[in-house]
């Protein structure tokens, strides 16, 4: 098989491309050609996935954001059979797809394992698979993205949260489902997967390959409330908790009357309106045989 590996050192700093490394190394044994491209910034994954040429199978080094960035940057969506190599923070791709880290058992994956259709977000034209939201996390991905990184891991999420609590501004946001009816939060949640952040479940019945969003609407961003969601997720009590609403539907537009920060599998994307859309089956993933 021709093999392309996309990796971001920044993502795990050494043990990415340490891992890569044995990852290449156990694939060209077994008589696979292996081609590895090291991403030196920001759009570089996405630049070399845009060019992508007779490859039958595709390894993305990093975090979910690397994985986001090459997803935008294929010519269809389709076109390769993904294989996360999870090296970031939350890895939620990795996590629900039941991936293993270690070089070899990922090798024995993408010689023998079950390639899984898996559904697509739309937002305009940037594609995501794992989540985007509106509100008080997206305002988090904001501050992180003007601020450098100091550290790594969850820790370096801790001073942006800090900040985006203070910053915090009461904002209604209007969301409607499937063109339904407009419902008032201060926070939205439309899930693919059913841990946010690799930590947090609100959406139990979330999956890749559902065929719907699961949405969560918040009603508050109070200090009070954001501690309430957060025990609520860490203990998995979201679905008795008041003050939050859950939804499911294939299209969901958010509007507000200010604008609202907006994230895309945890990187800021902007502010509101938005209109998202879910496209069944679009992608297709590497998982273990016996996940079938």
């Amino acid at each position: 098989m021709n093999i392309l590996v996309i990796a971001n050192p920044v993502a795990g700093i050494g043990k990415t491309v340490k891992r890569v490394q044995q990852l290449s190394t156990i694939l060209e044994s077994r008589g696979h050609k292996v081609e590895v491209f090291l991403t030196g910034g920001a759009g570089e994954a996405l630049e070399r996935a845009s060019k992508i040429d007779a490859v039958d199978r595709l390894v993305v080094a990093g975090g979910d954001g690397t994985v986001n960035e090459v997803l935008n940057g294929l010519p269809e969506p389709s076109c390769v059979p993904i294989l996360h190599m999870a090296t970031g923070t939350a890895n939620q791709l990795a996590q629900h797809l039941g991936l293993p880290k270690r070089p070899g058992p990922l090798a024995g994956i993408l010689e023998k394992g079950y390639v899984k259709k898996i559904d697509m977000g739309l937002i305009g034209n940037h594609r995501f698979l794992l989540q985007a939201s509106a509100g008080f996390d997206a305002l988090v991905t904001q501050v992180v993205d003007e601020s450098p990184r100091r550290c790594s891991g969850y820790m370096a999420y801790a001073v942006p949260i800090v900040k985006a609590v203070l910053r915090r501004r009461p904002a209604k946001l209007d969301i409607s489902v499937n063109g339904g009816e407009r419902i008032a939060g201060e926070t939205v949640m439309v899930m693919k997967v059913s841990r946010y952040g690799g930590i947090l479940v609100f959406a139990h019945e979330a999956r890749l390959d559902s065929g719907q969003f699961d949405i969560c609407i918040f009603q508050k961003n109070t200090i009070p409330s954001l501690l309430m969601y957060a025990f609520a997720g860490i203990t998995r009590l979201a679905s008795i908790i008041p003050g939050m609403t859950h939804l499911t539907g294939s299209r969901v537009r958010i509007q507000s009357k200010v604008p609202v920060p907006v994230q895309i599998d945890g990187t800021y994307s902007g502010t509101t309106p938005v209109d998202i859309e879910l496209i069944p089956g679009m992608v297709r993933v590497m998982v273990p045989a016996n996940t079938g």
